[in-house]
């Protein structure tokens, strides 16, 4: 009997911890349990999106978020999978990640003498991935695939990551307002941002006419007018149009950044999308023509959340490749939200993969456990095709 083909973990946006490790005793400057604010500025970056601001700061990855991930891991070794976990700086831009993401496959490879593995994916995990698929050839993305899953995907973003730019605090990151000042040095947060049709809903129709999501000056909330002795103001806008450019560079394939569209039906057989759903979910901005001493304000309050969604990642945004890979829904359940605030908070995006339901349709899919008619539904409550 041949042995299951080793999982490669990817964790989503903050899963990961990070150390400053350029002291005697690595310094945790992150962590999504517990936030270390004395110490967070240190997390700033320089405008290359890729150095550390601080000259003798140097901040690395450690290990990944228990509570979100344990259980899975755990899981999926129970079914007699090795699990191998990437673990990555996701403040950078996820094409940075890819790039680690290539190395890290590489290594395996060589270790473990086979060329192909399954892959589960959690949030911004698939964004990551998604960069690995575009460094790769057609041919190259065929053989390191065997079975993928992406979970609660922002394939076209999240208005939680405007939130989090523009306010500071949100479900994304749950920390201080003054986590804003330090966030808009990360592209990663930027990579995030709601780019999907209806994103944006404008009160100025010369501004809904000019408006392009990678240009600071057509849409961004911003001082009316702008002090030129406010030389912070000033860098600050500067660095968030910067950080919109490249973003756009980065999610060039049609707003994503890799067109699954585009791939053989062959290769989209070897994946899917687990979505999330019943949860009220941001998914609109509403842009104010004027606001006080800003223009082009960003209203978060007009329209309502929608409970069509996982809390964070919009349907627009999770199920973008809905005609291309199968997706499927799993929808919250209260009784499992009363079960799971109890012991670690009450956020179905963040805790998708802790899900009964969800662990058993990423073994059956890995099992190629498909032949029959709605093989994903579960015991536990339905699961929906998304069409």
């Amino acid at each position: 009997m041949a042995r299951k083909k080793p999982i490669i973990l990817i964790p989503g946006i903050q899963g990961t911890k990070l150390f400053n490790v350029n002291e005697k005793d690595f310094t945790t400057v992150w962590s999504g349990v517990k936030k270390f604010f004395s110490n967070i500025h240190v997390l700033k970056l320089q405008k290359n999106g890729i150095s550390d601001i601080g000259a003798e700061t140097i901040v690395e990855r450690a290990d990944i978020e228990n509570l979100a991930y344990s259980e899975i891991i755990n899981y999926l070794k129970s079914k007699g999978y090795r699990v191998f976990i990437f673990g990555y700086d996701w403040r950078k831009s996820n094409m940075e990640s890819a790039k680690d993401l290539k190395v890290y496959i590489e290594k395996l490879r060589d270790k473990l003498n086979i060329s192909s593995f399954n892959f589960v994916t959690h949030s911004m995990g698939a964004l990551v991935l998604s960069s690995y698929f575009k460094i790769l050839s057609e041919d190259e993305r065929d053989k390191v695939v065997h079975r993928a899953i992406l979970t609660v995907p922002p394939f076209l973003g999240s208005i939680e990551a405007s939130f989090n730019l523009v306010v500071g605090k949100s479900r994304l990151f749950n920390s201080s307002d003054d986590f804003r000042k330090i966030a808009r040095t990360f592209p990663a947060i930027y990579e995030l941002l709601p780019v999907y049709k209806g994103a944006y809903d404008f009160e100025d129709s010369k501004t809904k006419d000019n408006f392009n999501p990678y240009d600071f000056h057509t849409y961004w909330q911003q001082v009316k007018t702008l002090d030129p002795a406010r030389k912070d103001t000033l860098t600050k806008h500067n660095l968030i149009a910067h950080r919109l450019e490249k973003s756009g560079e980065v999610r060039d394939q049609n707003n994503f950044i890799f067109d699954f569209n585009q791939c053989s039906q062959q290769f989209r057989n070897k994946l899917i999308v687990l979505c999330g759903g019943n949860s009220e979910t941001k998914h609109k901005i509403y842009v104010e023509k004027e606001e006080g001493h800003l223009k082009n304000f960003f209203n978060y309050e007009k329209h309502k959340p929608l409970k069509n969604a996982d809390g964070t990642v919009p349907d627009e945004s999770a199920t973008a490749f809905k005609k291309a890979i199968l997706t499927l829904k799993v929808n919250q359940r209260g009784i499992e939200t009363w079960v799971d605030s109890r012991f670690m908070g009450a956020d179905w995006h963040a805790f998708f993969l802790n899900n009964g339901r969800v662990q058993n349709v990423i073994k059956r899919f890995l099992n190629d456990q498909t032949d029959r008619e709605n093989w994903f539904d579960s015991a536990g409550g339905k699961i929906e095709e998304v069409v």
